[in-house]
């Protein structure tokens, strides 16, 4: 079994439960604590608020170093943008996003059905000096 492979399907929670429940913020913390070792501080997002996720989408960069990268790999972390604001994320699987959605929970979508969903611009940043515990 892959690592993202036990993540499918647990549903979207808010507020989250890890491990049993995820939102997209709570998922990508949990994932990189799990399987990188890196405990990120909350993000503080209100879920239900498209203006709350986009502010601390914007203020991710204070939690770490993170470089800006065009082909993504297992861990790298994608931030999507319906219109000009990015107000979700990922955790990229290869080129696939895992990421958490109300309604659906945990799913792994390629960049086009993304792109169908409604996510315009996806970008794809990498933390910087982290190395997966477990692959």
């Amino acid at each position: 079994m892959r690592w993202h492979e036990q993540y499918l399907g647990k549903p979207w929670k808010n507020p989250a439960d890890p491990p049993n429940s995820f939102n997209c913020g709570d998922f990508v913390r949990w994932v990189y604590k799990t399987h990188l070792g890196y405990d990120a501080p909350p993000l503080l997002a209100d879920t239900g608020s498209l203006r709350s996720c986009i502010r601390d989408i914007r203020g991710i960069a204070r939690y770490a170093n993170f470089e800006a990268v065009s082909s993504p790999q297992d861990f790298d972390i994608a931030l999507m943008a319906r219109g000009e604001e990015e107000d979700h994320i990922g955790v990229s699987v290869g080129s696939d996003i895992l990421h958490c959605r109300p309604g659906v929970g945990v799913f792994l979508d390629d960049v086009f059905t993304l792109r169908n969903m409604g996510w315009r611009r996806i970008r794809y940043i990498r933390v910087l000096g982290l190395t997966p515990c477990t692959a």
